[in-house]
């Protein structure tokens, strides 16, 4: 291996478990102690899963003032009932006014840092909500610094299959 591939191997990112914002923001010791870093461990990153622009910008905010990671991963891609039932997670990227006011809240707790903002989706609720180009693009003008799709959608049970989709 060249020294150049050996230092891509190096490269690590810690990621803390997903967060909600209101619990940080609101300064929850339980949310507060899931973001705890070793020194060692950089870059930090974290989990973010929200349903609100608000609570978005002050958990972000709280991020980037009080040093506590290096980027902010939103998470839209969660599938699990307990979070969709209540708007979140792979449900909300459906709700687009909203997923745009969320992604913009956070693009704007960060904007002049160095902490980019990226977002994860889904494909979709399900076969006939399917919201992964418009979750895109989205996040493109809302200046999230990258995208990552999770290529099935929140119904469909894990399976290793391969999945086509056109090009984004």
């Amino acid at each position: 291996i060249s020294s150049a591939a050996s230092d891509v191997y190096k490269r690590q990112l810690y990621v803390c478990e997903m967060v909600t914002a209101r619990a940080l923001a609101e300064h929850h010791p339980a949310t507060l102690d899931l973001m705890r870093f070793a020194p060692s461990e950089s870059p930090r990153s974290v989990q973010l899963y929200t349903v609100d622009p608000e609570w978005t910008y002050r958990a972000a905010r709280m991020i980037v003032d009080n040093n506590m990671a290096d980027h902010i991963d939103m998470n839209f891609g969660c599938p699990v009932p307990k979070v969709t039932r209540r708007g979140g997670g792979s449900a909300l990227p459906y709700k687009r006014r909203l997923y745009r006011d969320i992604v913009r809240a956070a693009v704007r707790a960060t904007t002049g840092t160095n902490i980019p903002v990226t977002v994860k989706f889904r494909v979709g609720i399900d076969d006939d909500h399917i919201t992964y180009l418009d979750a895109g693009r989205i996040a493109e003008d809302e200046g999230a610094a990258a995208v990552t799709l999770h290529g099935r959608t929140a119904a469909e049970p894990v399976s290793y299959t391969h999945l086509t989709l056109p090009t984004i």
